[in-house]
Protein backbone atom coordinates (compact mmCIF):
# COMPACT_ATOMS: atom_id res chain seq x y z
CA UNK A 1 0.00 0.00 0.00
CA UNK A 2 2.66 2.54 0.82
CA UNK A 3 4.67 1.81 -2.37
CA UNK A 4 1.48 2.61 -4.47
CA UNK A 5 1.55 6.09 -2.56
CA UNK A 6 5.27 6.55 -3.03
CA UNK A 7 5.09 5.63 -6.70
CA UNK A 8 2.06 8.28 -7.20
CA UNK A 9 3.97 11.03 -5.38
CA UNK A 10 6.91 10.66 -7.35
CA UNK A 11 4.76 10.71 -10.53
CA UNK A 12 3.64 14.11 -8.96
CA UNK A 13 6.75 15.12 -8.74
CA UNK A 14 7.99 14.39 -12.31
CA UNK A 15 4.70 15.05 -14.26
CA UNK A 16 6.64 17.23 -16.81
CA UNK A 17 8.85 14.64 -17.92
CA UNK A 18 5.09 11.72 -18.04
CA UNK A 19 3.53 10.66 -21.53
CA UNK A 20 0.12 9.77 -21.65
CA UNK A 21 1.32 6.21 -22.51
CA UNK A 22 3.05 6.18 -19.08
CA UNK A 23 -0.14 7.47 -17.23
CA UNK A 24 -2.35 4.68 -18.41
CA UNK A 25 0.43 1.84 -17.71
CA UNK A 26 0.30 3.56 -14.27
CA UNK A 27 -3.30 3.40 -13.88
CA UNK A 28 -3.58 -0.66 -15.75
CA UNK A 29 -1.22 -1.69 -13.07
CA UNK A 30 -2.73 -0.22 -10.28
CA UNK A 31 -5.99 -1.52 -11.01
CA UNK A 32 -4.66 -5.11 -11.51
CA UNK A 33 -2.50 -4.39 -8.51
CA UNK A 34 -5.82 -3.53 -6.13
CA UNK A 35 -7.96 -6.34 -7.39
CA UNK A 36 -5.43 -9.58 -7.69
CA UNK A 37 -3.14 -7.96 -4.57
CA UNK A 38 -5.33 -7.26 -2.11
CA UNK A 39 -7.43 -9.21 0.20
CA UNK A 40 -10.48 -7.83 2.24
CA UNK A 41 -13.13 -9.08 4.98
CA UNK A 42 -15.74 -7.73 6.55
CA UNK A 43 -13.73 -5.73 9.58
CA UNK A 44 -10.37 -3.44 8.30
CA UNK A 45 -7.60 -5.25 6.67
CA UNK A 46 -3.80 -4.23 5.71
CA UNK A 47 -3.67 -1.88 8.60
CA UNK A 48 -0.91 0.20 8.81
CA UNK A 49 -0.54 4.20 9.47
CA UNK A 50 -4.22 4.71 10.27
CA UNK A 51 -4.75 3.45 6.66
CA UNK A 52 -6.80 0.33 5.79
CA UNK A 53 -9.39 -1.50 3.73
CA UNK A 54 -12.32 -3.40 3.64
CA UNK A 55 -15.40 -4.07 1.19
CA UNK A 56 -16.48 -0.53 0.59
CA UNK A 57 -13.29 1.53 0.55
CA UNK A 58 -11.75 -1.45 -1.56
CA UNK A 59 -14.23 -1.56 -4.12
CA UNK A 60 -14.03 2.77 -4.36
CA UNK A 61 -10.64 2.62 -5.00
CA UNK A 62 -11.17 0.19 -8.00
CA UNK A 63 -13.72 2.38 -9.19
CA UNK A 64 -11.34 5.48 -8.78
CA UNK A 65 -8.49 3.67 -10.59
CA UNK A 66 -10.87 2.76 -13.43
CA UNK A 67 -12.28 6.26 -14.06
CA UNK A 68 -8.94 7.44 -14.11
CA UNK A 69 -7.94 4.85 -16.43
CA UNK A 70 -10.50 5.66 -18.90
CA UNK A 71 -10.07 9.70 -18.43
CA UNK A 72 -6.50 9.30 -20.03
CA UNK A 73 -8.69 7.10 -23.11
CA UNK A 74 -10.90 9.64 -23.18
CA UNK A 75 -8.35 12.66 -23.95
CA UNK A 76 -6.03 10.18 -25.85
CA UNK A 77 -6.25 13.12 -29.25
CA UNK A 78 -7.01 16.39 -26.97
CA UNK A 79 -4.52 18.64 -26.75
CA UNK A 80 -5.45 19.44 -23.26
CA UNK A 81 -3.79 16.42 -21.92
CA UNK A 82 -0.65 18.02 -23.69
CA UNK A 83 -0.19 20.37 -20.90
CA UNK A 84 1.48 19.45 -17.60
CA UNK A 85 -0.26 20.86 -15.56
CA UNK A 86 -3.37 18.46 -16.71
CA UNK A 87 -1.05 15.15 -16.29
CA UNK A 88 -0.42 16.63 -12.28
CA UNK A 89 -4.02 17.60 -11.50
CA UNK A 90 -4.99 14.39 -12.27
CA UNK A 91 -2.49 12.37 -10.75
CA UNK A 92 -3.13 14.77 -7.56
CA UNK A 93 -6.78 13.97 -7.41
CA UNK A 94 -6.21 10.24 -7.96
CA UNK A 95 -3.98 10.73 -5.08
CA UNK A 96 -5.93 12.07 -2.57
CA UNK A 97 -9.06 9.95 -3.68
CA UNK A 98 -6.83 6.75 -2.69
CA UNK A 99 -5.94 8.31 0.37
CA UNK A 100 -9.16 9.62 0.83
CA UNK A 101 -10.54 5.91 0.72
CA UNK A 102 -7.35 4.63 2.86
CA UNK A 103 -8.48 6.30 6.14
CA UNK A 104 -9.29 5.36 8.98
CA UNK A 105 -10.03 7.91 11.20
CA UNK A 106 -12.47 10.75 10.43
CA UNK A 107 -9.97 13.59 10.78
CA UNK A 108 -8.35 12.06 7.62
CA UNK A 109 -11.18 11.42 5.48
CA UNK A 110 -12.32 14.94 5.98
CA UNK A 111 -8.69 16.59 5.11
CA UNK A 112 -7.87 14.14 2.32
CA UNK A 113 -11.35 14.67 0.69
CA UNK A 114 -10.80 18.61 1.06
CA UNK A 115 -7.29 18.27 -1.07
CA UNK A 116 -9.35 16.24 -3.76
CA UNK A 117 -11.67 19.33 -4.23
CA UNK A 118 -8.81 21.66 -5.24
CA UNK A 119 -7.52 20.14 -7.96
CA UNK A 120 -10.95 19.25 -9.22
CA UNK A 121 -11.58 22.91 -8.27
CA UNK A 122 -7.96 24.40 -10.33
CA UNK A 123 -9.40 22.12 -13.51
CA UNK A 124 -12.72 23.41 -14.12
CA UNK A 125 -11.74 27.00 -13.74
CA UNK A 126 -8.45 26.67 -15.95
CA UNK A 127 -9.38 23.96 -18.44
CA UNK A 128 -13.74 24.81 -18.97
CA UNK A 129 -15.74 25.39 -22.57
CA UNK A 130 -16.85 29.18 -21.40
CA UNK A 131 -16.42 32.24 -19.17
CA UNK A 132 -18.98 30.88 -16.88
CA UNK A 133 -16.56 28.48 -15.48
CA UNK A 134 -15.41 31.20 -12.77
CA UNK A 135 -19.11 31.27 -11.09
CA UNK A 136 -19.36 27.30 -11.68
CA UNK A 137 -16.03 26.68 -10.03
CA UNK A 138 -16.45 29.11 -7.38
CA UNK A 139 -20.19 27.69 -6.97
CA UNK A 140 -18.32 23.92 -6.40
CA UNK A 141 -16.04 25.19 -3.84
CA UNK A 142 -18.25 27.30 -1.70
CA UNK A 143 -20.99 25.15 -1.36
CA UNK A 144 -18.60 22.17 -0.10
CA UNK A 145 -16.25 24.28 2.41
CA UNK A 146 -19.27 25.94 3.88
CA UNK A 147 -20.85 22.90 4.17
CA UNK A 148 -17.93 21.18 5.54
CA UNK A 149 -16.95 23.44 8.13
CA UNK A 150 -19.44 22.35 11.32
CA UNK A 151 -17.99 18.94 10.47
CA UNK A 152 -14.67 19.84 10.77
CA UNK A 153 -15.11 21.45 13.95
CA UNK A 154 -17.45 18.70 15.06
CA UNK A 155 -14.33 16.10 13.95
CA UNK A 156 -12.11 17.73 16.27
CA UNK A 157 -14.30 17.89 19.00
CA UNK A 158 -14.77 14.34 19.36
CA UNK A 159 -10.86 13.67 18.78
CA UNK A 160 -9.88 15.94 21.49
CA UNK A 161 -12.57 14.02 23.61
CA UNK A 162 -11.72 11.00 22.65
CA UNK A 163 -8.09 10.84 21.91
CA UNK A 164 -8.80 9.46 18.67
CA UNK A 165 -12.17 8.68 16.46
CA UNK A 166 -11.70 5.97 13.98
CA UNK A 167 -14.34 4.06 11.59
CA UNK A 168 -16.42 1.60 13.87
CA UNK A 169 -15.53 3.03 16.78
CA UNK A 170 -18.19 1.53 19.33
CA UNK A 171 -20.02 4.86 20.87
CA UNK A 172 -23.51 6.56 19.83
CA UNK A 173 -24.04 10.43 19.83
CA UNK A 174 -27.38 11.35 20.62
CA UNK A 175 -27.02 15.50 19.95
CA UNK A 176 -29.64 16.31 17.49
CA UNK A 177 -27.25 19.25 16.48
CA UNK A 178 -24.67 16.88 15.71
CA UNK A 179 -26.05 14.74 13.55
CA UNK A 180 -27.70 17.75 11.72
CA UNK A 181 -23.84 18.91 10.93
CA UNK A 182 -22.49 15.46 10.18
CA UNK A 183 -24.81 14.74 7.92
CA UNK A 184 -25.52 18.06 6.26
CA UNK A 185 -21.80 18.48 5.44
CA UNK A 186 -21.81 15.02 3.68
CA UNK A 187 -25.67 15.71 2.12
CA UNK A 188 -24.23 18.52 0.36
CA UNK A 189 -21.68 16.50 -1.66
CA UNK A 190 -23.53 14.10 -2.73
CA UNK A 191 -25.39 16.27 -3.15
CA UNK A 192 -29.14 16.02 -2.28
CA UNK A 193 -31.96 17.69 -3.56
CA UNK A 194 -32.29 21.28 -2.53
CA UNK A 195 -28.50 21.21 -2.02
CA UNK A 196 -27.39 20.43 -5.76
CA UNK A 197 -27.20 24.05 -6.84
CA UNK A 198 -23.87 24.02 -7.61
CA UNK A 199 -23.77 20.39 -9.64
CA UNK A 200 -25.04 21.23 -13.02
CA UNK A 201 -22.97 24.45 -13.11
CA UNK A 202 -19.33 22.14 -12.57
CA UNK A 203 -20.88 19.57 -15.31
CA UNK A 204 -21.35 22.36 -18.04
CA UNK A 205 -18.11 23.61 -17.70
CA UNK A 206 -16.01 21.24 -16.47
CA UNK A 207 -14.09 19.57 -19.32
CA UNK A 208 -15.19 16.46 -20.59
CA UNK A 209 -12.85 14.32 -18.16
CA UNK A 210 -13.31 16.57 -15.45
CA UNK A 211 -17.14 16.09 -15.55
CA UNK A 212 -16.41 11.90 -15.47
CA UNK A 213 -14.11 12.05 -12.08
CA UNK A 214 -16.52 14.10 -10.85
CA UNK A 215 -19.71 12.00 -11.74
CA UNK A 216 -18.13 8.91 -11.43
CA UNK A 217 -15.87 9.12 -8.24
CA UNK A 218 -16.14 12.30 -6.00
CA UNK A 219 -20.10 12.11 -5.87
CA UNK A 220 -19.73 9.10 -4.11
CA UNK A 221 -17.83 10.35 -1.25
CA UNK A 222 -20.35 11.71 -0.03
CA UNK A 223 -22.09 8.46 0.16
CA UNK A 224 -19.26 6.67 1.17
CA UNK A 225 -19.01 8.92 4.36
CA UNK A 226 -22.87 8.72 5.14
CA UNK A 227 -22.13 5.03 4.81
CA UNK A 228 -19.26 5.60 8.14
CA UNK A 229 -21.16 8.32 9.92
CA UNK A 230 -24.47 6.61 10.27
CA UNK A 231 -23.68 3.94 12.84
CA UNK A 232 -23.12 6.93 15.35
CA UNK A 233 -26.89 7.90 15.00
CA UNK A 234 -28.72 4.64 14.74
CA UNK A 235 -30.74 5.84 17.49
CA UNK A 236 -31.53 9.78 16.07
CA UNK A 237 -31.65 8.08 12.69
CA UNK A 238 -34.80 6.27 13.61
CA UNK A 239 -36.62 9.21 15.00
CA UNK A 240 -35.69 11.78 11.98
CA UNK A 241 -35.13 9.52 9.19
CA UNK A 242 -38.37 10.16 7.44
CA UNK A 243 -37.34 13.41 6.81
CA UNK A 244 -34.52 12.70 5.05
CA UNK A 245 -36.08 9.90 2.70
CA UNK A 246 -39.23 12.43 2.14
CA UNK A 247 -36.83 15.27 0.80
CA UNK A 248 -35.72 13.00 -0.98
CA UNK A 249 -38.23 11.16 -2.75
CA UNK A 250 -40.08 14.52 -3.11
CA UNK A 251 -37.18 16.22 -4.56
CA UNK A 252 -36.43 12.86 -7.11
CA UNK A 253 -39.55 13.15 -8.64
CA UNK A 254 -38.97 16.64 -9.04
CA UNK A 255 -35.78 16.58 -10.97
CA UNK A 256 -37.14 13.30 -13.05
CA UNK A 257 -39.86 15.40 -13.95
CA UNK A 258 -37.20 18.82 -14.79
CA UNK A 259 -34.93 16.04 -16.79
CA UNK A 260 -38.09 15.96 -19.43
CA UNK A 261 -37.68 19.37 -20.24
CA UNK A 262 -33.79 19.87 -20.71
CA UNK A 263 -32.22 20.63 -23.86
CA UNK A 264 -28.59 20.62 -22.76
CA UNK A 265 -27.00 17.24 -22.72
CA UNK A 266 -24.58 18.19 -20.04
CA UNK A 267 -27.57 19.62 -18.09
CA UNK A 268 -29.89 16.67 -18.18
CA UNK A 269 -27.28 13.99 -17.45
CA UNK A 270 -26.20 16.15 -14.23
CA UNK A 271 -29.72 16.14 -13.10
CA UNK A 272 -30.50 12.45 -13.77
CA UNK A 273 -27.11 12.27 -11.26
CA UNK A 274 -28.84 14.15 -8.84
CA UNK A 275 -32.27 11.71 -8.90
CA UNK A 276 -30.16 8.89 -8.88
CA UNK A 277 -27.89 9.95 -5.32
CA UNK A 278 -31.22 10.91 -3.55
CA UNK A 279 -32.15 7.21 -4.27
CA UNK A 280 -28.66 6.48 -2.86
CA UNK A 281 -30.15 8.91 0.05
CA UNK A 282 -32.86 7.00 0.53
CA UNK A 283 -31.24 3.24 0.80
CA UNK A 284 -28.66 4.29 3.30
CA UNK A 285 -30.98 6.09 5.71
CA UNK A 286 -33.55 3.47 6.36
CA UNK A 287 -30.74 1.62 7.86
CA UNK A 288 -31.96 -1.95 6.69
CA UNK A 289 -28.83 -4.01 5.18
CA UNK A 290 -30.60 -4.70 1.34
CA UNK A 291 -30.89 -0.50 1.31
CA UNK A 292 -27.08 -0.14 2.43
CA UNK A 293 -26.33 -2.31 0.15
CA UNK A 294 -28.53 -1.21 -3.00
CA UNK A 295 -27.13 2.40 -1.69
CA UNK A 296 -23.64 0.94 -2.85
CA UNK A 297 -24.59 -0.94 -5.93
CA UNK A 298 -25.92 2.25 -7.12
CA UNK A 299 -22.80 4.90 -6.41
CA UNK A 300 -20.83 1.75 -8.41
CA UNK A 301 -23.38 1.12 -11.08
CA UNK A 302 -23.75 4.76 -11.61
CA UNK A 303 -20.00 5.70 -10.95
CA UNK A 304 -19.86 3.96 -14.65
CA UNK A 305 -22.87 4.83 -16.22
CA UNK A 306 -22.41 8.63 -15.86
CA UNK A 307 -19.01 8.76 -16.36
CA UNK A 308 -19.63 7.03 -20.02
CA UNK A 309 -22.68 9.17 -20.68
CA UNK A 310 -20.38 12.42 -20.09
CA UNK A 311 -17.34 11.22 -22.37
CA UNK A 312 -20.04 10.31 -25.41
CA UNK A 313 -21.69 13.84 -24.63
CA UNK A 314 -17.53 15.26 -24.90
CA UNK A 315 -17.06 13.16 -27.87
CA UNK A 316 -20.51 14.74 -29.63
CA UNK A 317 -19.36 18.24 -28.63
CA UNK A 318 -16.09 17.94 -29.91
CA UNK A 319 -17.62 17.33 -33.40
CA UNK A 320 -20.80 19.75 -33.39
CA UNK A 321 -19.75 22.10 -30.79
CA UNK A 322 -23.04 22.30 -29.32
CA UNK A 323 -24.78 19.97 -26.86
CA UNK A 324 -28.20 21.12 -27.68
CA UNK A 325 -30.90 18.69 -28.94
CA UNK A 326 -32.67 20.56 -31.38
CA UNK A 327 -29.33 21.68 -33.19
CA UNK A 328 -28.71 17.43 -33.71
CA UNK A 329 -30.71 14.73 -35.55
CA UNK A 330 -30.53 11.19 -36.91
CA UNK A 331 -27.62 10.27 -35.77
CA UNK A 332 -28.42 6.96 -36.57
CA UNK A 333 -28.49 7.46 -40.04
CA UNK A 334 -23.90 8.26 -40.05
CA UNK A 335 -22.62 7.30 -36.65
CA UNK A 336 -24.78 3.90 -36.40
CA UNK A 337 -21.97 1.83 -34.03
CA UNK A 338 -21.33 5.03 -31.75
CA UNK A 339 -25.74 5.14 -31.42
CA UNK A 340 -25.69 1.32 -30.88
CA UNK A 341 -23.01 2.11 -27.38
CA UNK A 342 -25.52 5.59 -26.87
CA UNK A 343 -28.38 3.20 -26.46
CA UNK A 344 -27.01 0.85 -24.21
CA UNK A 345 -25.59 3.34 -21.65
CA UNK A 346 -29.10 5.19 -21.74
CA UNK A 347 -30.50 2.27 -21.14
CA UNK A 348 -28.29 1.12 -18.62
CA UNK A 349 -28.99 4.55 -16.83
CA UNK A 350 -32.95 3.53 -16.67
CA UNK A 351 -31.68 0.60 -15.26
CA UNK A 352 -32.39 -2.18 -18.03
CA UNK A 353 -31.65 -5.70 -17.26
CA UNK A 354 -28.69 -7.26 -16.99
CA UNK A 355 -27.22 -3.91 -15.73
CA UNK A 356 -25.83 -3.27 -11.91
CA UNK A 357 -28.37 -0.61 -11.77
CA UNK A 358 -31.27 -2.72 -11.79
CA UNK A 359 -29.91 -4.73 -8.95
CA UNK A 360 -29.63 -1.86 -6.56
CA UNK A 361 -32.84 -0.25 -7.49
CA UNK A 362 -34.84 -3.45 -7.01
CA UNK A 363 -32.73 -3.27 -3.43
CA UNK A 364 -33.10 0.17 -3.01
CA UNK A 365 -37.26 -0.38 -3.79
CA UNK A 366 -37.50 -3.46 -1.54
CA UNK A 367 -35.89 -1.81 1.53
CA UNK A 368 -38.21 1.78 0.90
CA UNK A 369 -41.44 -0.81 0.84
CA UNK A 370 -40.21 -2.37 3.90
CA UNK A 371 -39.91 0.85 5.26
CA UNK A 372 -43.67 2.11 3.94
CA UNK A 373 -45.75 0.77 1.56
CA UNK A 374 -46.99 4.56 0.50
CA UNK A 375 -43.34 4.97 -0.94
CA UNK A 376 -44.22 2.91 -3.47
CA UNK A 377 -46.27 5.71 -5.65
CA UNK A 378 -42.68 7.81 -5.60
CA UNK A 379 -40.72 5.24 -6.35
CA UNK A 380 -42.83 4.45 -9.20
CA UNK A 381 -43.58 7.73 -10.84
CA UNK A 382 -39.42 8.61 -10.67
CA UNK A 383 -38.16 5.30 -12.66
CA UNK A 384 -40.96 6.01 -15.02
CA UNK A 385 -40.22 10.06 -15.55
CA UNK A 386 -36.30 8.69 -15.00
CA UNK A 387 -36.92 6.06 -18.19
CA UNK A 388 -38.93 9.08 -20.24
CA UNK A 389 -36.32 11.60 -20.19
CA UNK A 390 -33.64 9.01 -21.27
CA UNK A 391 -36.07 7.77 -24.42
CA UNK A 392 -37.03 11.52 -25.16
CA UNK A 393 -32.72 11.98 -24.47
CA UNK A 394 -32.18 8.99 -27.41
CA UNK A 395 -34.96 9.84 -29.80
CA UNK A 396 -34.24 13.41 -30.56
CA UNK A 397 -30.64 13.48 -31.07
CA UNK A 398 -30.08 9.68 -32.78
CA UNK A 399 -33.50 9.90 -34.89
CA UNK A 400 -35.33 12.14 -37.91
CA UNK A 401 -33.73 13.81 -40.47
CA UNK A 402 -30.31 15.04 -40.60
CA UNK A 403 -29.81 18.37 -39.25
CA UNK A 404 -28.85 20.70 -41.61
CA UNK A 405 -25.96 22.03 -39.47
CA UNK A 406 -24.41 19.15 -40.08
CA UNK A 407 -22.00 18.68 -42.82
CA UNK A 408 -18.90 16.45 -42.07
CA UNK A 409 -18.65 14.56 -39.15
CA UNK A 410 -16.89 10.51 -39.20
CA UNK A 411 -18.35 7.86 -37.61
CA UNK A 412 -16.30 7.05 -34.12
CA UNK A 413 -12.76 5.83 -33.78
CA UNK A 414 -11.51 3.12 -32.26
CA UNK A 415 -10.38 4.53 -28.74
CA UNK A 416 -13.76 5.96 -28.43
CA UNK A 417 -15.58 2.25 -29.15
CA UNK A 418 -13.15 1.07 -26.71
CA UNK A 419 -13.94 3.75 -23.51
CA UNK A 420 -17.20 2.96 -24.02
CA UNK A 421 -16.92 -0.75 -23.93
CA UNK A 422 -14.68 -0.46 -21.01
CA UNK A 423 -17.42 1.48 -19.22
CA UNK A 424 -19.92 -1.05 -20.02
CA UNK A 425 -18.07 -4.31 -19.24
CA UNK A 426 -17.85 -4.01 -15.91
CA UNK A 427 -21.73 -2.66 -15.56
CA UNK A 428 -23.35 -6.03 -16.58
CA UNK A 429 -20.08 -8.58 -15.80
CA UNK A 430 -20.73 -7.32 -12.04
CA UNK A 431 -24.01 -8.81 -11.96
CA UNK A 432 -22.75 -12.30 -13.02
CA UNK A 433 -20.91 -12.08 -8.94
CA UNK A 434 -22.50 -10.18 -6.83
CA UNK A 435 -20.46 -11.64 -4.14
CA UNK A 436 -17.49 -9.11 -4.95
CA UNK A 437 -18.91 -6.85 -3.03
CA UNK A 438 -19.45 -8.46 -0.45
Amino acid sequence: MLSILMITIFMTLFFNQLTLHTLIYFFYFIFNYFLLGFYFSENFSCISLNFGLDKYSFSLILLTSWICLMMMYSSFSLKILNLNYVKMLILLIFFFLILCFFSLTFFYFYIYFECSVLPLFLLIYGWGYQPERVYASLYFIMFTLFSSLPLFLLILKFEHYFGFFYFNINYEIFNFYTFFFFTFALLVKLPMVFFHLWLPSAHVEAPSLGSMILAGVMLKLGGYGLIRFLMLFCYLLNLYSYIFISLSLVGCLYISMFCLIQVDLKVLIAYSSVSHMGLVICGLMNLSMYGTLGGFFLMISHGLVSSGLFFLVGCIYDRFGTRSIFLMRGLLNFMPSFVMFFFILCISNMSCPPSLNLVSEIFICFSLLSWDPLTLLFIFFILFFTACSMINLFSFVCHGAVSNLIFFVDSGTVREYYCFFMHLFPLYMFVINLDFFN
